[in-house]
């Protein structure tokens, strides 16, 4: 199926990227095959589902901890007759035990101190960008590792990872107490995983990168 012709249920109110990173995503993976993907933080899951459109998956779980979230990717599992498991879910709480994952994707919340005297510093209490002192990436490195499956692949979205300042429109934005790659690989190594590679990408003028993380 064509991108464009293609159908998920959403509003823009929830939407953090996965518009645009869903055909990235399926670049990255094509040729690749899993049984059982995970897509993390998932909105209304463009990038998982149009993975599992295109066969990279057999099939998709989610979570997200935005109930309206889950509900859109509910009704567009019923629509395409999807194999999915939605779980409304803050970071990895909700997800049951029983949940093995060959493949995690995701675009999580990229800025961790994003400043208020930025035109858009409302943002900062936004959960789709804002993940105040990478709080969020840190309990989901340190908890999702009992629901991986020998060897899995983890492919995650991030923005200027080896940069401390991030500008847009010509204001500072974000304010990285260090470079966040050495945040995520920290988070990565303590729980036996390891940044195989990076894959770039860019937004207009914004660098960024999609992680591979293997097992260590």
């Amino acid at each position: 199926m064509n991108y464009k012709d293609w159908v998920v249920e959403s509003h823009p109110s929830l939407d953090g990227g996965g518009t645009f990173l869903a055909p990235v995503f399926a670049k990255v993976l094509a040729g690749k095959h899993f049984d059982t993907a995970f897509e993390w933080c998932a909105g209304p899951a463009w990038i998982g589902l149009w993975l599992l459109e295109n066969g990279v998956c057999n099939e998709l779980v989610t979570g997200d901890i935005n109930e309206k979230s889950v509900g859109m990717v509910r009704r567009t599992a019923d629509n395409h007759n999807y194999r999915v498991r939605a779980y409304v879910s803050d970071n990895l709480n909700s997800i049951p035990d029983d949940e093995k994952f060959d493949l995690v994707v995701s675009n999580p919340p990229n800025y961790s101190n994003i400043q208020r005297s930025h035109p858009f510093g409302h943002l900062r209490d936004d959960l789709r960008p804002s993940d105040i002192d990478w709080k969020i990436h840190s309990n989901f490195y340190d908890n999702i590792r009992p629901h991986l499956n020998d060897d899995f692949a983890m492919y995650i979205s991030e923005v200027e990872p080896h940069k401390t300042e991030v500008y847009i429109d010509g204001f500072l934005y974000d304010l990285r107490d260090q470079i966040p790659m050495q945040d995520f690989i920290k988070m990565v190594g303590r729980n036996g995983m390891k940044i195989k590679r990076e894959i770039p990408y860019t937004v207009g003028p914004v660098e960024c990168s999609i992680l591979e993380i293997v097992d260590d």
